[in-house]
């Protein structure tokens, strides 16, 4: 048995019935935000064309991933998708992404899948009308939503975001956080427009994954701790961790917080991965890399930190291995969710 398949038999129901299709059609954007590594004025992937050829290889995962899984997810990125400039114009990008998701739609129903679009923004645009419209007319036909990317500390942020974020509500399934250090660093000092998305919208928190270039942005062992513990502290509706926080408390049974299984990224150049980019250079990680499956960095995790005896075990959701794989990132000894774990019984 492979490292892919024992660790299928090994997690059982932690394993997500989940697929998730990670298609970043550019990474063309016009703004700049410190974690973020994408060549903003890249246009590979823009063309129509380009868009559409992304189809046979969804086509080509669909048909190659677990029977159990029960719901598949189509996360549309860019770059930025809802650019002013991309939109309501001569040549409108809305156009295309729906003459895409129509095709995306077309290929689940030969397959008896329920198609589930999410769209990912940084909710900049001005022309919230226009893209309003848009998401009511193809809702009517597909379930289509919204991830509001916000960070406290790397990311100019507007009155139009937060006056987007009112126009967009029915749409915005959860904020999305990346945890890098000085977003830690601004969460400890305190901050009111997180305070404040935090009691109107579920927030995701996501392991940061950094490049060669901004590797100094990955918390420590330390400050993942400090973040776990602002969560118990002042954020417990705050996932994955919130919901993780009571499952351990009551003993319940609890999935892993991220797709190793059943996960693909579709780049802009048509390149098929398991998660990294091939800026992701192998010697920046502590375990060998395989672009088409990260499983390995699953397994040394589990076994460094002896996840099977744990007494945690079934309610942790664990951490993103390809995060915690990151060679530069400063390590303590000890499994840091166990740390955190125990600190709640005392």
């Amino acid at each position: 048995m492979d490292t892919l398949g024992y660790l299928k038999t090994v997690l059982g129901n932690k394993k997500p019935r989940v697929a998730e299709i990670e298609l970043t059609l550019f990474e063309n954007c016009d703004v700049n935000c410190t974690f973020c590594a994408h060549e903003k004025s890249s246009v590979i992937g823009m063309k129509t064309e380009e868009m559409l050829s992304k189809i046979p290889l969804i086509e080509n995962f669909l048909d190659e991933i677990d029977s159990d899984v029960e719901m598949v997810n189509l996360h549309l990125v860019g770059g930025e998708l809802l650019q002013d400039r991309l939109i309501d114009g001569v040549d409108d990008f809305l156009a295309r992404y729906e003459l895409l998701i129509s095709e995306y739609q077309r290929i689940c129903e030969r397959r008896q899948i329920e198609p589930r679009i999410i769209l990912v923004s940084n909710m900049l645009t001005t022309k919230s009308d226009v893209v309003i419209k848009w998401l009511e007319k193809l809702n009517e036909t597909v379930f289509v939503r919204l991830i509001a990317s916000f960070d406290p500390f790397g990311r100019p942020l507007t009155k139009q975001y937060f006056l987007n974020l009112k126009i967009f509500r029915q749409f915005i399934s959860n904020i999305n956080v990346v945890v890098t250090k000085e977003a830690i660093r601004e969460l400890k000092k305190g901050n009111e427009q997180f305070d404040r998305l935090y009691q109107e919208f579920p927030i995701f928190m996501d392991d940061f994954l950094p490049d060669v270039e901004t590797s100094r942005m990955i918390p420590s062992d330390e400050e993942y701790l400090e973040y776990l513990e602002l969560v118990v502290k002042k954020y417990p509706k705050l996932l994955p961790f919130g919901e993780a926080i009571s499952k351990v408390l009551t003993q319940s049974p609890n999935e892993i917080q991220f797709t190793t299984f059943n996960k693909c990224n579709i780049l802009p150049n048509n390149k098929v991965t398991n998660y990294l980019w091939e800026r992701h250079p192998p010697e920046s990680f502590v375990t060998e890399v395989n672009y088409q499956d990260n499983s390995n960095m699953l397994y040394r995790f589990i076994e460094e930190n002896q996840c099977l005896s744990c007494e945690y075990y079934q309610s942790c959701p664990l951490r993103c291995p390809v995060s915690w794989s990151w060679k530069d990132r400063v390590r303590s000894k000890g499994c840091v969710n166990k740390r955190f774990f125990d600190s709640l019984a005392k």
